[in-house]
């Protein structure tokens, strides 16, 4: 099976007119490095991630650029699919976008986790800051 093109499917009717330009950037990022997995394409993730980008993996390393990199180039996906997409503005200058994301590795079930990508506005262009996944797990209750 091919891989297929990864949307973010923001709803852009409860979107405010001062920040659809910069939620439809957003969605494009993002839609774009969730791509550049499916693609392995390194170029892009070298070209749009900052060199102090700091990542933390579903099994809880912390990562940087140059590891998100390996990841980039190594992972075998066969699909990647998006739900629950929700995007939260701290000022002008940073957003963060949460979601579900469904991840199917070639030959193994899919997985889900919760996502979310971290963003700053610098020097005018959108830069992921950081990124976050979380495996979805049974439900848990704290008790008492």
């Amino acid at each position: 099976m091919e891989a297929t093109t990864v949307k973010l499917n923001l709803n852009m009717d409860t979107i405010s007119s001062d920040r659809k330009a910069d939620t439809e950037e957003l969605q494009k990022l993002v839609g774009g490095f969730l791509n550049a997995f499916l693609t392995n394409d390194v170029a892009l993730v070298e070209q749009e991630l900052p060199d102090d980008f700091l990542g933390i993996v579903p099994d809880g390393r912390v990562i940087n650029k140059a590891l998100e990199i390996e990841n980039v180039k190594s992972v075998a996906l066969e699909s990647l699919n998006t739900d629950q997409v929700k995007i939260y503005w701290y000022g002008d200058t940073v957003a963060i976008i949460n979601f579900c994301l469904s991840i199917k590795l070639k030959g193994q079930d899919a997985v889900e986790v919760r996502d979310s990508h971290v963003y700053m506005k610098r020097d005018g262009r959108w830069q992921m800051i950081m990124g976050h996944a979380t495996p979805i797990l049974q439900p848990w209750v704290l008790s008492s």
